[in-house]
C-alpha cells in the first residue's frame, strides 16, 4: 500500500468525525455533516459556500424571556487549501455574516446578553456584521483532529438543552479558539476553548472564555444495540488580571453525567434509530453574578430518527439551577436576569421534531416545531415553529495532481 493510499484512508476516516454530531440534532445545516475539501481528496484548492435562510417564531411562557420572531439568514464563504504534506492539513479562510430582517441586534441567551460588554463592542451590533472566517486543522493520528480558529461547535458538540440551547446556532457567533476531537471505535471525546474576548490596557471589560468537554464511551450489547456512558460540561469565566473590580470576576460551571441506550430497528424498508438517556446535572458559581451559587437537575430524553423524520421527548426537573447557555425553561432565574429567582424548582415536559421536506446533497428544505408544557405555572405551554432552507455548494478549484 502506497503512502498516498494510506493517507487517503486516514483522511476519509477522520473527516467523518470532524463533521458529525454526537447525536442527531434536527437543526440547521451549519450543525450537520457538511462537505469539506477533505471529502474529495483530489482537491488541493476548493471553495465552500453555506447559506441558510430561516424563519422561527417563539411563543414563550417564561418569566425570563419574552416572545420573539427570528427571520433572517446565515451566510459564509471560504477558500480551502490543503498542501502536499505528510500529515493531512487544511487551511480555510473566508467571511461569514448573520442578518436579521427588521432587527438591530442579536437576541440572546442569559450569558450572551453580556457579550457586547465582555467583548468591548458595546452597542455596536448592527444589521450587517461581517466576521472573518479562519480555520486551520491537522489530523496527526487516526481518529484525532486538532482545529485552530473557527471551531466545529454549536449543536455539533451534542450538549443537552439544559446546558446548551440549539437556537444559539441562529443567534450567537460561531465559537473560535482551540478544539481537540478524538473518535475511536467505541470512544468519543470533544474538548474546546471558545475565547470570546481579550483584555488590553485601558479596556473596561473583563476577558471572557468558555471551556467545554463532551465524552462518551459506547458499550455494545449486540449488533443493533448499545449502552453509553456520557459526560458533558461547560465552564464559563469572566475576568482577568487587569480587572479592578471584584464584581467583574465570575466563573460558572455546568456539568452532566448520563447513561444512554441506543438501538437500530428495521421499520418498513428503512432503519429507525432510537436513542434514550437520563442525566444528572450540577451547577456551581464563583462570584456574585447570579442570586444562587449551587443547583442541580435531572434531564431525561428519548429521540427517534427515521427517513426524513426526527422527534424528541424530554423531561426536566431542577433545583436552583442556572444553565448559562441553556434553554430558558430550565433556569431558576426571572426576567430581571441575574437579580431575581423566579422559581427554585423549574420543570417542564417537551416534544420537538422536524421533517426534511426536500433533501439533496447541496440543499435542504425543512420544517420544525416544539412544545414545552410547564406544570404548576400560570402559563402552561410554550412553543415554536420554524422553516429553513439550507444551500451548500462546493467547488473543487485545483486538484492535487496525484493519484
Amino acid at each position: 500500500m502506497t503512502m498516498f493510499r494510506l493517507r487517503s484512508i486516514l483522511v476519509y476516516l477522520s473527516v467523518g468525525f470532524l463533521t458529525s454530531p454526537l447525536w442527531g440534532q434536527g437543526h440547521y445545516l451549519a450543525e450537520q455533516p457538511s462537505r469539506t475539501s477533505l471529502d474529495a481528496y483530489g482537491d488541493r484548492l476548493s471553495l465552500r459556500l453555506t447559506a441558510e435562510g430561516f424563519f422561527r417564531n417563539n411563543e414563550y411562557a417564561s418569566d425570563l424571556i419574552a416572545d420573539y420572531t427570528l427571520p433572517g439568514y446565515r451566510l459564509s464563504a471560504d477558500l480551502g487549501f490543503r498542501p502536499d504534506t505528510q500529515l493531512p492539513v487544511e487551511l480555510r479562510v473566508g467571511v461569514e455574516n448573520i442578518y436579521y430582517w427588521g432587527a438591530l441586534r442579536y437576541p440572546s441567551a442569559i450569558a450572551y446578553q453580556d457579550v457586547p460588554y465582555w467583548s468591548g463592542e458595546g452597542g455596536r451590533y448592527t444589521r450587517l456584521r461581517l466576521r472573518p472566517f479562519f480555520q486551520a486543522s491537522i489530523l496527526p493520528v487516526r481518529g484525532l483532529a486538532i482545529l485552530l480558529g473557527m471551531l466545529e461547535g454549536g449543536a455539533r458538540h451534542g450538549l443537552i438543552e439544559p446546558i446548551y440551547n440549539p437556537e444559539l446556532c441562529l443567534t450567537a457567533d460561531r465559537e473560535t479558539g482551540l478544539q481537540i476531537k478524538y473518535q475511536g471505535e467505541y470512544t468519543k471525546v470533544d474538548t474546546w476553548v471558545d475565547w470570546q474576548s481579550f483584555i488590553f490596557k485601558g479596556d473596561r471589560h473583563p476577558e471572557a472564555f468558555v471551556f467545554g468537554l463532551t465524552a462518551s464511551q459506547r458499550l455494545p450489547l449486540s449488533a443493533v444495540s448499545s449502552l453509553s456512558l456520557e459526560l458533558q460540561s461547560l465552564a464559563h469565566h469572566r475576568g482577568g488580571v487587569m480587572n479592578q473590580q471584584a464584581d467583574t470576576v465570575h466563573t460558572w460551571l455546568n456539568a452532566a453525567l448520563g447513561l444512554g441506550y441506543e438501538r437500530q430497528i428495521q421499520l418498513a424498508d428503512r432503519p429507525l434509530s432510537w436513542h434514550t438517556a437520563v442525566y444528572g446535572l450540577g451547577y456551581k458559581q464563583r462570584g456574585e453574578h447570579y442570586p444562587v451559587d449551587t443547583g442541580w437537575g435531572v434531564y431525561a430524553m428519548s429521540e427517534v430518527t427515521w427517513r426524513r423524520w426526527w422527534a424528541r421527548l424530554g423531561m426536566w426537573y431542577g433545583t436552583d439551577y442556572v444553565g448559562v447557555l441553556g434553554i430558558p425553561f430550565a433556569q431558576s432565574l426571572g426576567r430581571e436576569g441575574r437579580k431575581q429567582v423566579h422559581s427554585h424548582h423549574p420543570r417542564y415536559l417537551s416534544l420537538s421534531g422536524s421533517y426534511r421536506v426536500i433533501e439533496r446533497e447541496k440543499y435542504t428544505l425543512a420544517l420544525s416545531a416544539g412544545l414545552w408544557v410547564h406544570p404548576h405555572s400560570e402559563h402552561r405551554m410554550s412553543s415554536y415553529i420554524e422553516a429553513y432552507l439550507s444551500i451548500s455548494p462546493y467547488f473543487g478549484l485545483l486538484s492535487s495532481g496525484r493519484r
